[in-house]
Parts: structure tokens; C-alpha cells; sequence
């Protein structure tokens, strides 16, 4: 029997969920090298993508997999309430000194399993430090699957069946209960406020979204608000914050005495030309939650990242937090393996060097083809925005990012499913997200020729989604 044929009687073992069965176009893969996967039937497909953007280093890197052989032969498991080793301490100094900028800034990392359990972690320390109740999240935001990063989520077809019954906002935090409206996201594309980037700014500079969030503080309560959750970049939602937005929000949060959470589960390590997406914009969020990328994904792992303020506040009380998994030493040894391999390549900046190539490219995409408005990223993390109609700005899908199939059904044409299923069988893989946007997220250590091949393809696709545009 073929490998792909004993696949597809095994999988019917396998609750994958997401989306009904006989709409999933899953591939076999057998083997990974660099950017590339080989497939079951012999195809190879250049990963222009990360997967879900979780690969900084690319598959089998020599330094990780050496790593994770040492690791396997040494502690294979160690409880993190009462024993240590040498690579969680390694894997927590690297993350604070090297990409923090030192315990000035960053206290103490606590080590989970995933990036939603980071988001539980930060929501969780948030609330221990402030003895408040609740956390504020953003529109179009997206912080996990898990209960408390499930209701932090703004992002309907990513949190729809993860909201428990009976609660009355779509958005809920868990614990107390306390019910919260969301701030509006920084969608310049799409602004849901209905306004236009940059005359959008107030007389004192401040952009619409963040007064905006400010009123929706204020309507909570400011009194129990333990923190504003955000992302910089929107992963589920593909898109980037406007320069001026990190530090309005940032000062926004500091004069109101709220905690700001900085979701960086997609935003690094090292994707955007710096370490971490806030880093860009010289600020300092009070909490980091981190995952992904990380550890390569080569082992499930998530960290959370907090101020030396916090830091103390819990080495100094009686709380309750056990994790069977928390530091696990093959996690730890796949995130010092691989922050290591972006200080010794110097991935960082070759992050900046490609992003400036490839945001000359994508414009000169969006001016080439008519079914692309516009785009945003910066270093290699990027989203282009695709329309029907380029006069008007229509969409293929109105609801756009606000798209819920239990709500709107199917649509006759997602761009973005077009676009990825068309660069696959040219050999790229792009995974589609939101409907009307194609992503790109390589591994910071792709091949310069195997990136411009890959948006040479997608280059090809977005021709074919042009003649599509009449129909």
C-alpha cells in the first residue's frame, strides 16, 4: 500500500475539525528540508508561508536538530515546580538578554505549552497584579483556541464555536465573567470606524482607533480593566499597525494605569526586522507572550515575557500555576537552538535587507495587477490586499476579515483560497487566512533565489485572479 493511500484510511482516526472533511485539501508530506516540503507523490512545494508563520529557521537546520539529539539523550523530562536544568535557564536567558534588551527591561519568562497558553498566562498574571477583572481586547484580534484567548478573540470564524453558551457578548472575559466590549482594530484598509489613515488623526495627532479604545476603557470602567490585549500584527487578520498606533497606545495605557499585553506569537522572532514587532517602534508593552517561532515549531512551546515589576510581584506571593510541560527540556533546547541560529546568522537583520527587496517587489505587484490594492508588512511578513472591483474597492467578500461561514455561508469565490490552491500547483505553498488577503511569512533563513521564485509564482496567480475579475 502507498504511503499516500495508507493516509487516507488512517485519517479517518484523526479529528482534525476547522472546517467539514470533504472541504479539506490535506497533502501528505514525507520529508522537509530548508523551505521545502516533498510530498507523498513526489511533488515538492516551496513554503512561502511558515505554515501557520511559525518556522524561523526552516526545516532540519543542522545547529537545532543537532540540539535536539543532545536533548533527547540527556533529561527527557523535568517538572518545572520543583526541579531545573540547564536548558530551560538557557532558553530563559537568551530570550531576556539577547532579544529583551536585559532584565532591566524584561524581568523573569514563564515557559508554556502553545501561544494560547501564553495568552491564559498573560491574562491570568494580568489580573493576579492588578486585582482587577478584566482584560480589554481589539477587534479583529487573534490571542488562541483556549477559553480566555478564545474570548479575547475578535476574529469571528477563528472564535465562533469557542464561546461558551449563554454569555451575552460575543466577547466575554472567563473568570468573573465580566462582560467587555472591544476596541476597534487599526484596520487602515478597511477602517471599521468608517474613517481615512492619515486624516483620521485628531488635532493632537491621535488616531481615531485609540481614542476610541480609550472610550471603550473609560465605558468598562477603568477601575476594573487589568489590561488591553493587542497584537501589532494581526496574524489572523493579516494586517500591520499604523507607525503612530504602538505608541499612542502605549502612553494610552500608561495614563490610565492599565497593563498593555503585547501578543507576539506571529511578530517573532525576528520576522519584522527586529527581534520583537514592538521593538519597531521603541516601546515597552508590560507583558510579551511569545510561541511559534520561538523554537522553530520543531517542539510546542510558548513563553510570557514580564516586567521586572511583575516579575517581583510573583517571586514574592502565593499563587497557583502548575504545568506538567512548562520548560519542557526538548522545548528548551529547540528555543536556545534557535535563537541561537538567528544571533549567529544574524537573521535579524537579514530580515530588514529582504523585507526592503520584497516590499519593492510587492509594489511593484500592486501596481501591475489590478486585483491588488494595496499591501502591508515589513520585513518577512507581509499581506496584500486583493479587490473585485479596483475603481470602487468592492470586495470578492464584503464581510471581508468580519467573514463568518456560519453566518455567511460559503462565498462563490474566496481570493485568497483561489490564490493559494493556484500557487500550489506551481509548487508554493501560501496559506490562506483572511478571504480577501494573501500572506507571506518564508523561514528568515530562505534562499534569495527560492524567494523570488516563489513571488514570481504568486506573481503568475495573481495574473489568473485578474481575468476572474469580471466574472
Amino acid at each position: 500500500m502507498t504511503q499516500t493511500a495508507t493516509h487516507a484510511a488512517g485519517d479517518r482516526y484523526v479529528l482534525v475539525g476547522g472546517m467539514p472533511r470533504d472541504y479539506r485539501r490535506e497533502m501528505v508530506v514525507v520529508a522537509a528540508e530548508g523551505s521545502w516540503l516533498t510530498l507523498a507523490d513526489g511533488r515538492r512545494l516551496l513554503d512561502l508561508h511558515g505554515q501557520h508563520m511559525c518556522l524561523a529557521i526552516g526545516h532540519r537546520h543542522p545547529a537545532l536538530v543537532a540540539a535536539l539529539h543532545q536533548a533527547i539523550d540527556g533529561v527527557h523530562y523535568a517538572a518545572a515546580d520543583f526541579l531545573t536544568h540547564d536548558a530551560r535557564s538557557a532558553a530563559a536567558r537568551l530570550l531576556i538578554e539577547q532579544t529583551l534588551e536585559g532584565r532591566d527591561h524584561y524581568g523573569a519568562v514563564r515557559f508554556v505549552c502553545s501561544g494560547s497558553e501564553a495568552t491564559e498566562m498573560a491574562l491570568m498574571l494580568a489580573r493576579l497584579y492588578t486585582q482587577r477583572p478584566v482584560v480589554v481586547s481589539r477587534d479583529l484580534g487573534f490571542h488562541g483556541w483556549t477559553a480566555g484567548a478564545a474570548a479575547a478573540t475578535g476574529v469571528a470564524w477563528r472564535r465562533n464555536a469557542l464561546i461558551a453558551p449563554g454569555q451575552t457578548q460575543v466577547r466575554q472575559v472567563p473568570g468573573p465573567h465580566t462582560p467587555y466590549p472591544a476596541a476597534p482594530a487599526p484596520l487602515c484598509a478597511s477602517c471599521p470606524l468608517g474613517r481615512t489613515y492619515p486624516a483620521c488623526r485628531d488635532a493632537q495627532g491621535t488616531l481615531a482607533c485609540v481614542n476610541a479604545t480609550e472610550s471603550v476603557l473609560r465605558s468598562v470602567g477603568v477601575e476594573q480593566v487589568a489590561a488591553f490585549i493587542t497584537e501589532l500584527w494581526h496574524g489572523a487578520g493579516a494586517f500591520l499597525v499604523p507607525d503612530e498606533y504602538p505608541a499612542q497606545i502605549r502612553a494610552l495605557t500608561q495614563r490610565l494605569g492599565v497593563l498593555w499585553i503585547d501578543d507576539e506569537a506571529i511578530g517573532g522572532p525576528a520576522r519584522t526586522g527586529s527581534w520583537w514587532a514592538f521593538q519597531n517602534y521603541g516601546v515597552r508593552p508590560d507583558i510579551v507572550t511569545m510561541a511559534k517561532g520561538i523554537s522553530n515549531a520543531a517542539v510546542p512551546v510558548g513563553a510570557c515575557a514580564v516586567s521586572p515589576d511583575i516579575a517581583s510581584f510573583v517571586d514574592g506571593s502565593w499563587w497557583t500555576h502548575s504545568s506538567t510541560f512548562s520548560g519542557h527540556p526538548l522545548a528548551a533546547a529547540a528555543v536556545v537552538a534557535t535563537l541561537q541560529v538567528i544571533l549567529d546568522e544574524d537573521l535579524v537583520q537579514r530580515a530588514v535587507r529582504l523585507g526592503d527587496a520584497v516590499s519593492a517587489r510587492l509594489a511593484a505587484l500592486a501596481a501591475a495587477h489590478a486585483c491588488v490594492s494595496g499591501f502591508t508588512g515589513r520585513g518577512l511578513l507581509w499581506g496584500l490586499e486583493l479587490v473585485r472591483d479596483p475603481r470602487s474597492g468592492a470586495r470578492w467578500v464584503p464581510a471581508d476579515r468580519r467573514y463568518s461561514p456560519a453566518t455567511d455561508g460559503l462565498p462563490r469565490m474566496n481570493p485568497s483560497r483561489y490564490v493559494s490552491a493556484a500557487c500550489a500547483e506551481r509548487g508554493v505553498l501560501l496559506v490562506p487566512y483572511a478571504p480577501n488577503t494573501v500572506t507571506l511569512a518564508p523561514a528568515l533563513t530562505i534562499g534569495e533565489g527560492d524567494l523570488w521564485h516563489g513571488i514570481d509564482v504568486l506573481d503568475e496567480c495573481l495574473t489568473e485572479l485578474d481575468r476572474r475579475m469580471g466574472d
